[in-house]
């Protein structure tokens, strides 16, 4: 197990002696750390230099940015399997890695600790950003890359017997291969082709041999005689029963035609049909009413038209008339408007007089003389201004002036307070500076903090060392290395899985053995059962009754080999019939064989296992004496305990080894304490308060010294500052001077009028508001005039339209009047259009109908072409009537034709004709007792059938038996002696087939079930992580390899990781890492698991799932999140509680 309890970033990116501490281990809890910091705070860089300190620095380092790469230095404490490790790695191509002293560290020490993992798998695996989460995830749940092989991959130990199963393989091939020409069963095929050959070229002239062939071609001949004669038979079964299926398809074809027969005259095919006949016939009844209403609507609007009158005159008058409004609207408005314009004109007058008056000048003249034009006025606002900014410039310059005297006033006295104050001894600051006191505290404090942590991991060593209340006060002589001690483990436990499965394999091969035993004796009682040498004594008696006929050659000898010859052909026909029994009692004895072979082969590994398991055993217990530990420790526990008694024995080499490397700090610093606490009279002091004092001493002297220097400088500028603004307000009087001069020139120019208190006046924003006024009041002038016109202009154009008829009534009152008339002309020629459009349509719409309906006639007509001139077609009804009629003859047609062609088709005719001459020729009946007959025939032809071939085969077997002289016998029993052989081994090939296919099948069954294990896992977290929305994972094959799917919950729907949300897919993505992370820390590979910012796509409920999980991680090993959102961190506290430790970066 490895945990960083501190990393330290020297110089590493942008920082400088930055250390982050995350403490030990909590002794129970997760150790779950979130490092948050702000955007560019530098957590990817602290992540980065964890990888740096592990794997070492790149030769085109990215991060020396700040610090030259020569310079780079990342740190840091590692806690290896309880052992604390101060180590430092360097950009150097050799001796990289130090320990605190500065001494080189093999990189042994972390790539043991990594368990071989490499750095692009740690950041794959265990340092995820959205990069490597994304690019890593991808790998594992498409089967591919090494990380991949966590998740699709079977568990370690398999290799073995795939091993195994490779030669059980080749064995097989070794034995039968098809197409092959090396395998045994070839080699054995071979030899029975050669005897075979062999007996063909040396029986060929024997009688007997003769004579069985002739009668076996007798019977072959019988044979293929009775066969041809079946098959015309069968041949003539199939056409009857042709003819009988034809029969009623004939009776039914003629009754179609019987009635088709009166309506065959009817189209052959129509082109619409009744539907479309209806259509019509409710349209034309549609047509006919809409022409009469509309007729009736025609009349009824003329009358009404004829009695509307319209005065033309008024209608005439109408675009003058709505020519005036405007005017009319114009002289209705000036009527009311003209006596408020007036009296605004007596109001404005008044007001100006009155502003005049408060202004200071006379208003009971001429009132033109103060209306002053734009120029005039601009020039006089012009002097005024420049007067007042004179005036306000000479104000501001005498107050600086005087801020500026009190400023040097406050320089010069902080000058003298500066000097007299009294100066620091400067010899504490240069004993300080000659002594590097800063490097020195802080080299002094880091080796305390190391001596205290070394003395530290020695004590805990030593406390883990105790195993059943035996305790251990130093580390004893260790009497084997903890190689040795894993090495015993691995043959302890070897050996007692080697006797258990020995054990076992005995118990199975007992088994085995009755088995076999009670299979041989079923298989030997069977009755009649010639035996291999039953078989073979008989085979002997004929081969030496036929050497004996030879050399005797009478009939006694003749007679005996005859009945010896017969007896063994008897036993081989009988045999024949044997075969499957007698090879079952053949593999039942050499079952039988081996099974007492693997079971003497058993009891004999039993016996050399128990031994081994014994000797072992024994090498134990002695090591366990030697050390004072108890019996009962394990041997798994032994290897434990050797390797914490190394551990701490390389603790305790550790701390001797930084008291020696220490000692000369240790002694310089204390020097540098005695020197400064004479100089500061600080007594016993410790050298931390004796350098803070010094350093206290220091900033106040250099204080003071930059305290005289800037009042010194600031007296200068004071002086200076001071003459300025003095000078400026001189220059000030002046200007306002020269400004009073020209102001009142303007005055006596544009306002001669004014005559006192010209200096203080100010009153041009009044002569420009009474410019305003004289404008208003121009303006109500030209309104009145205006409003005076329009009414002469408006009543003289009434007198024109109605001749000044009414001259002597209001304007107005004529003009309603005239309107009036007009609207009641236009009104009537209104109503008289309306009328007029009514009857154009209602006369359309009439037109329209009846020439519809003459179309609809004309379709009628042309659809009846189509029948006969019998048909009646003079009507709609008559004509639907029709093409009923029609349609169902063209169904009987078509019904027709599809039985005629099924007829045919049965008979194998291409004619009727030729269909109605079979069918005349076989009458139903007379067909029906022909195929009786046929079947009876056929039944006693097949019987005489299987009787032929029953003596072909007899024949066949007869001539096969036949054997000229010894030599083609012993060629026979040779050839079966092979053929026995073909046949046990193609049974050992199909054995060993058979085998290879379970145990294959078992293998995979074995890594199905690992990958289940670990899928089970993932499913778990994932499942959490998504609050249940997706609860199944599973495996689907594909062409690259095997694909990770998840089943959503809701609708069951599986989905690959690329068809997810970003969030979702990140989500099953740290689910793989974790189930990984589980499954690599169950085989003692507990690395830090570092995460960047990973959840800032998920939502608040999944991130308090995700920082769960970290918390689930962090109880296994060591889990760091680094963030830059501040509701993750809320998050994870309110999930996580105490759990969690969070680090301000």
């Amino acid at each position: 197990m490895m945990r960083l309890q501190q990393l330290a970033l020297d110089r590493f990116g942008h920082f400088t002696d930055r250390v982050l501490d995350f403490g030990a281990r909590p002794a129970n809890g997760s150790d779950f750390h979130i490092v948050f910091g702000r955007n560019e705070a530098g957590k990817t860089t602290l992540m980065e230099g964890y990888l740096r300190l592990l794997y070492g620095f790149a030769a085109r380092e990215p991060y020396a940015f700040k610090h030259p790469r020569a310079n780079l230095r990342v740190s840091g404490t590692v806690d290896i399997d309880g052992q604390i490790h101060q180590l430092s790695r360097l950009p150097k191509r050799s001796g990289n890695l130090v320990d605190g002293a500065g001494q080189p560290v093999p990189d042994a020490l972390l790539s043991a600790a990594l368990r071989g993992v490499s750095q692009k798998e740690y950041q794959s695996l265990l340092c995820l950003d959205d990069e490597t989460i994304e690019a890593g995830g991808e790998e594992i749940t498409k089967s591919e890359g090494d990380i991949g092989k966590l998740l699709f991959s079977a568990a370690a130990g398999i290799s073995d017997l795939s091993q195994v199963l490779g030669r059980v393989e080749q064995g097989n091939r070794d034995l039968y291969l098809k197409g092959g020409t090396k395998s045994e069963f070839a080699a054995l095929k071979a030899a029975h082709a050669e005897l075979v050959q062999q007996i063909k070229d040396h029986d060929v002239s024997a009688a007997a041999f003769r004579e069985l062939r002739l009668a076996r071609d007798a019977t072959q001949t019988e044979e293929q005689r009775l066969r041809a004669a079946k098959s015309e038979l069968s041949v003539q079964k199939t056409r009857l029963e042709a003819i009988l299926d034809a029969h009623p398809l004939a009776t039914e074809w003629k009754t179609l035609e019987a009635q088709l027969t009166p309506i065959a005259h009817y189209p052959m095919t129509l082109e619409f049909d009744s539907e479309d006949l209806i259509k019509m016939m409710t349209t034309r009844i549609a047509l006919v009413a809409e022409r009469k209403r509309s007729v009736a609507e025609v009349h009824a609007l003329r009358a009404a038209r004829d009695e509307v009158a319209v005065n033309a005159d008024d209608l005439a008058r109408g675009a003058d008339v709505d020519a005036l409004a405007f005017k009319k609207s114009q002289v209705e408005a000036g009527q009311s408007d003209l006596p408020k314009r007036e009296a605004q004109l007596m109001q404005d007058t008044a007001d100006m007089r009155a502003r005049l008056d408060a202004l200071g000048l006379p208003a009971d003249g001429a009132l033109a003389q103060f209306i002053l034009s734009d120029p005039a006025l601009a020039a006089l606002e012009q002097a005024r201004a420049t007067l007042d900014d004179a005036r306000k410039h000479l104000q501001t310059t005498q107050a600086e002036t005087e801020v500026a005297r009190d400023k040097y006033d406050d320089a010069a006295r902080a000058l003298r307070d500066t000097e007299e104050e009294t100066a620091v001894d400067a010899d504490v600051e240069r004993l300080f500076m000659q002594a590097e006191a800063e490097d020195l505290v802080s080299r002094y404090n880091d080796a305390l903090r190391r001596l205290a942590a070394d003395r530290q991991g020695v004590a805990t060593a030593l406390r883990g060392l105790a195993r059943h209340n035996v305790a251990f006060d130093a580390v004893p002589a260790l009497p084997l290395s903890s190689r040795r001690a894993q090495e015993l483990m691995q043959a302890h436990g070897e050996a007692r899985l080697a006797l258990r499965a020995a054990v076992q394999a005995e118990t199975t091969a007992a088994d085995r053995l009755a088995g076999a035993e009670t299979k041989h004796a079923m298989a030997a009682s069977a009755p009649d059962l010639i035996s291999d040498d039953a078989a073979a004594k008989g085979r002997q008696t004929r081969d030496e009754l036929w050497a004996l006929h030879k050399d005797v050659l009478d009939m006694a000898s003749a007679s005996a080999f005859e009945a010896a010859m017969r007896a063994d052909d008897a036993q081989t026909s009988l045999r024949a019939g044997q075969s499957q029994s007698l090879a079952e009692m053949r593999q039942a004895a050499r079952q039988l064989i081996e099974a007492r072979q693997d079971h003497d082969r058993a009891q004999t590994k039993r016996t050399e296992t128990e031994v081994a398991f014994d000797k072992v055993t024994g090498e134990l217990r002695s090591h366990l004496d030697a050390l004072g530990l108890p019996e009962t420790l394990s041997a798994e526990d032994f290897v434990e305990w050797v390797r914490d008694a190394e551990a701490a024995q390389t603790a305790t080499e550790t701390l001797k080894s930084s008291e020696q490397a220490h000692a000369e700090l240790l002694r310089a610093a204390e020097q540098m304490r005695d020197d400064l606490a004479a100089r500061l009279e600080a007594g016993d002091a410790p050298l931390r308060t004796v350098v803070l004092m010094a350093k206290t001493q220091i900033a106040a002297s250099r204080e003071h010294q930059n305290a005289q220097k800037l009042a010194q400088a600031t007296v200068r500028q004071a002086t200076a500052e001071r003459d300025r603004r003095a000078a400026a307000a001189d220059k000030a009087r002046t200007a306002v001077t020269d400004a009073r001069d020209q102001w009142r020139g303007a005055v006596a120019t544009h306002l001669p009028a004014l005559q006192a208190g010209i200096d203080m006046w100010n009153g041009l924003t009044g002569l420009r508001s009474i410019r305003e006024v004289d404008a208003r009041m121009a303006g109500v002038r030209r309104q009145i005039a205006g409003i005076k016109q329009d009414r002469a202009g408006f009543i003289a154009q009434l007198d024109a339209l109605d001749g000044g008829a009414d001259a002597q009534e209001q304007p107005l009152a004529r003009y309603a009047a005239l309107q009036t008339a007009v609207e009641r002309a236009r009104q009537a020629q209104a109503r008289r259009s309306d009328l007029d459009a009514r009857l154009a349509v209602a006369e359309d719409a009439a037109a329209e109908a009846l020439r519809e309906i003459a179309v609809l006639d004309d379709q009628v007509q042309l659809l009846a072409r189509a029948f006969d001139d019998r048909i009646d077609t003079s009507t709609l009804d008559a004509l639907r009537q029709a093409t009923a009629t029609a349609q169902q003859a063209i169904a009987l047609r078509q019904q027709s034709a599809d039985l005629r062609t099924r007829l045919l088709s049965i008979l194998g005719v291409d004619a009727w004709e030729q269909a109605q001459e079979r069918l005349s020729a076989a009458p139903l009946a007379q067909a029906q007792v022909a195929l009786a007959e046929l079947c009876e025939d056929l039944s006693r032809l097949e019987a005489e059938l299987d009787s032929a071939i029953a003596a072909r085969a007899r024949a066949q077997a007869a001539l096969d038996a036949v054997g000229g002289d010894g030599d083609i016998a012993a060629l026979t029993s040779q050839k079966r002696t092979v053929e026995e052989q073909m046949q046990a081994v193609m049974l050992r090939y199909l054995t060993g087939r058979f085998g290879h296919t379970l145990a294959e099948d078992a293998i995979r069954r074995y890594r199905d079930t690992h990958r289940s294990t670990m899928l089970a896992a993932t499913e778990q977290a994932f499942s959490d992580l998504t609050q249940g929305a997706y609860n199944t994972l599973t495996t689907q094959p594909a062409a690259q390899g095997d694909v990770l799917m998840a089943v959503r919950a809701e609708d069951g729907m599986s989905k690959e990781a690329a068809a997810m949300s970003k969030g979702t897919r990140f989500q099953l993505y740290l689910a793989l890492r974790a189930a990984a992370y589980a499954q690599m820390a169950s085989t003692g590979t507990v690395l830090p698991f570092f995460c960047d910012d990973v959840f800032e796509t998920f939502d608040e409920d999944r991130t308090r799932a995700a920082c769960r999980l970290m918390q689930r991680v962090g109880k296994r090993g060591q889990a760091i999140y680094l963030t830059h959102h501040q509701h993750v961190v809320d998050l994870a506290q309110e999930a996580c509680g105490t759990d969690v430790t969070v680090h301000r970066l």
